[in-house]
């Protein structure tokens, strides 16, 4: 007997099993049962009973024929054969709600018929009520245990009406049918209630499901627009290093590498044409950005040339891991790919403006410094003038070593010769060429270096530190503002700080104040000229000392400028911690 639940409409249905590995076969109606039309599904429900009754009959067509002669037994199968009809006859949808549960209740009548009809010798045919307390059970009748328990009862009464006593089998029938078809109806009705609300959970999970995957669905053409939409070339990898996801710059890219339209888009074929950030030597696919990441490696801005001229194009890859769910070994790898053949064509550019302008001014340069001269070793020159000469010429002198320091940085050869220098003259030096241009604008020079502060050090070239230091300092501050320059001796290093109160930098600014021709977005709005390569240079001189410049900002409070020196070996410095911002020194206010 199958499983038998309900409809919402009240129906009892077969309820549809999911298909067990061990359970392969099934009706043919079970699994469709819930799409059925009404009548189809009640005829179904009617059936069992029926095909029962048909085993009923054969049997006494062949062991007791004279039982036809019985009017009841023949009037009992025909109204069997007519429920049967009217089951399938019937609109049972057109009529009230549940209607159909008469069936059942005239299923009792018709049992008890045939018991009346046999009599008390074929008691055992009592077993048939089972198909109606089970329909019965599995209803949504409110009373259907006890009209199941009613109508068996009322059925096991109807052999007693036949002649003869009362004995301890019809007694003992007259009592445990009814109980045991209480017992199965209420059985059935709690099995059958357990399968309609796992039925119903069933199907609120799976209207969740559908709902996330019409989600996951959105997201990922989401993800794919999104990705197809950006001009940066996208390689994902999963745990294995596969290929599961590429874009369509990605395939653009290996188009230009590759030698036809059906290119591999993670690069990796060795038939591609990729160079070597040189642009000239090979790159074998093992050390291709995308092998390098399938195998766990991270990838920071390695430059590859894909192509051949003159439609070649460079590219700056970078790869990173992806956690895995469990947060130990990566679930995967992303690989990015960009096209900087612009960038890298305008500093090359910049490159020979720098180096084609150094060139010019030197020549110039050269000649002022020539006149200065003679004027100087003129005899009749008044003191005064002299003075005046004197300043052009050690600044025409700086200037000069400036552009020398240009050329020599974009080459690589800036020379530095370091030695036991204090750092206190360096500064004091600094100050003073910066006085006249603080006086200008009303800002004061607070000096607090007034001790001895010996670093291992090129004088010449800290100058260029400080004095780089100290004209932006002045540059981006308002007037009546301070500058301040302190120093101190640390765990063996010498240090210099230049602090100014002026306009200040946002963190995406102070993370790219060294970068070559970068100019802050204060800078930029506050009209003040410069070209961006103070700081290169500034950082380079300080780097090839050995030491490191680090810059704290924030916008509208100031910035400060951290310059950290080996300190000489043999000497020490008097200044063995940091003073106190605004400490005593040498207080030179410069507007005067």
């Amino acid at each position: 007997m199958p499983w038998i639940t309900v409809q919402p409409a009240g129906l009892p249905v077969i309820l549809e099993r999911r298909r067990m590995p061990q359970l392969r076969a099934q009706l043919p109606f079970a699994r469709n049962f819930h799409s059925l039309g009404l009548r189809t599904r009640v005829v179904l429900c009617q059936l069992p009973l029926v095909s029962c009754m048909l085993v009923v009959t054969s049997v006494f067509a062949l062991a007791e024929p004279a039982m036809f002669a019985n009017p009841l037994f023949t009037l009992c199968l025909l109204l069997h054969a007519v429920l049967l009809a009217a089951c399938a006859v019937v609109p049972w949808e057109r009529l009230p709600e549940r209607s159909f549960q008469i069936v059942p209740v005239l299923d009792f009548v018709l049992i008890a018929l045939l018991l009346h009809a046999v009599g008390r010798t074929y008691s055992n045919l009592m077993l048939l009520l089972v198909f109606p307390v089970i329909w019965l059970s599995v209803s949504k009748f409110k009373s259907r245990i006890l009209v199941a328990f009613a109508g068996t009862l009322a059925t096991a009464l109807v052999p007693l009406l036949a002649p003869g006593g009362l004995d301890a089998g019809h007694l003992l029938r007259l009592v445990l049918l009814p109980s045991v078809m209480l017992a199965i109806s209420i059985s059935v009705h709690i099995i059958a209630n357990n399968m309609d609300f796992q039925r119903d959970q069933l199907a609120v999970k799976e209207a969740e499901v559908r709902r996330l995957l019409a989600a996951s669905r959105e997201r990922e053409q989401l993800l794919h627009a999104v990705v197809d939409s950006i001009d940066v070339g996208l390689v994902a990898l999963d745990a294995e290093g596969r290929v599961t996801l590429t874009n369509r710059q990605q395939d653009a890219f290996a188009v230009r590498a590759g030698t036809s339209r059906d290119a591999a888009p993670d690069l990796q074929q060795g038939r591609q044409r990729i160079y070597d950030g040189d642009g000239v030597t090979f790159l074998a696919p093992e050390s291709r950005p995308v092998r390098r990441a399938a195998e766990k490696q991270d990838v920071a801005g390695q430059l590859l040339w894909l192509g051949e001229e003159p439609q070649r194009i460079a590219v700056s890859a970078t790869a990173r891991s992806i956690e895995g769910q469990d947060g130990d070994c990566p679930g995967g790898s992303v690989v990015l790919f960009k096209d900087v053949t612009n960038q890298l064509a305008e500093l090359a550019a910049k490159d020979d403006f720098m180096s084609g302008i150094s060139h010019e001014l030197r020549t110039p340069l050269t000649s002022i410094l020539a006149y200065l001269e003679l004027a100087l070793e003129h005899p009749d020159l008044p003191a005064e003038v002299a003075a005046h000469l004197e300043v052009a010429d050690r600044n025409a002198e700086r200037l000069l070593t400036l552009i020398s320091d240009f050329l020599s940085a974009s080459a690589g050869t800036l020379e530095i010769r370091p030695e036991p220098t204090d750092l206190a003259d360096v500064v004091r030096a600094a100050v003073q060429s910066a006085a006249a241009t603080a006086a200008a604008k009303d800002i004061a020079l607070d000096n607090q270096v007034d001790h001895e502060l010996v670093a291992a050090a090129d004088p010449a070239r800290m100058g260029q530190v400080l004095d780089n230091l100290l004209s932006n300092a002045i540059k981006y501050s308002p007037a009546g503002s301070t500058v301040s320059i302190r120093g101190w001796q640390h765990a063996g290093a010498s240090v210099l700080e230049v602090a100014d109160t002026g306009y200040g930098m946002d963190d995406a600014d102070r993370l790219r104040v060294f970068d070559r021709f970068f100019r802050s977005s204060s800078a930029r709005r506050s009209g003040i000229h410069g070209t961006g390569l103070g700081l290169v240079v500034t950082k380079e001189i300080v780097e090839r000392h050995g030491g490191t410049i680090d810059v704290a900002s924030a916008l509208g409070e100031g910035t400060t400028f951290t310059v950290t020196l080996p300190a000489a070996e043999g000497r020490s410095s008097s200044a063995a911690t940091k003073p106190e911002a605004g400490s005593g020194g040498l207080r030179n206010r410069a507007a005067t």
